[in-house]
């Protein structure tokens, strides 16, 4: 009973570690491949947590190493913004102007309720009450109402000196708009950290480096 005690208490100690280095998001805003770890994770701990014929390292082991596979392809992810795109889903406009986006309701897999469920949740009772609503990576639904002081979401065109190809396109931008806009503030693409459309159409940014830790 005792060596079941401190087996359940050291896988304890190792998934929770494990699930702390792999960062502080909210579970309810974990990517699919995150949430495949996370599940393996679980799976893999109970096994030698409740059985005593399963040696201890045989949990520990395969965790280690979901926990560098999932260090490495946050990595590859992070890399490029269309392997991000690939994995982690795109954005998706799914009202524009108070008007469904059929083609994305159905690219989407959703259905009315799912929106109307979505809506209410944000206090939204009418379809033609929203200006804007985005679909999230994560399936959450972010709304602007009519009665917002916003032309539209802010979205950002460049992420860690990178064009953002998807947020572009939904602004009905491309690389040579975005260059223009660079070319204005005298600045490099490369240099830039983040760089956001905002809700009146300006753009604004911060550069790579801009803000120092205080020593």
């Amino acid at each position: 009973m005792l060596i079941v005690f401190f087996r359940a208490l050291i896988l304890y100690a190792v998934v929770f570690l494990v699930i702390r280095l792999m960062g502080k998001r909210e579970l309810s805003k974990v990517q699919p491949f995150e949430l495949a770890i996370i599940i393996l994770i679980s799976d893999l701990a109970s096994a030698p947590m409740s059985s005593r014929g399963i040696s201890i390292f045989d949990g520990i082991v395969p965790i280690i190493t979901l926990l560098v596979a999932y260090i490495i392809f946050t990595l590859i992810i992070q890399s490029s913004n269309k392997v991000q795109d690939v994995v982690c889903g795109t954005i998706s406009v799914i009202i524009r102007d108070g008007k469904i986006v059929e083609s994305e309701l159905s690219k989407l897999q959703y259905t009315m309720s799912d929106i109307m469920n979505q809506l209410r949740n944000k206090d939204v009772f009418k379809v033609q009450d929203v200006k804007c609503a985005i679909i999230e990576t994560n399936g959450n639904l972010t709304v602007i109402k009519n009665t917002d002081e916003m032309d539209f979401i802010p979205l950002n065109i460049i992420e860690e000196g990178k064009y953002s190809d998807v947020n572009m396109k939904i602004l009905n931008m491309n690389t040579t708009d975005v260059d223009k806009l660079l070319s204005k503030k005298n600045i490099k693409l490369e240099n830039v950290l983040v760089g956001t459309m905002d809700e009146n159409s300006q753009f604004i940014y911060q550069l790579k480096d801009e803000v120092k830790e205080n020593g």
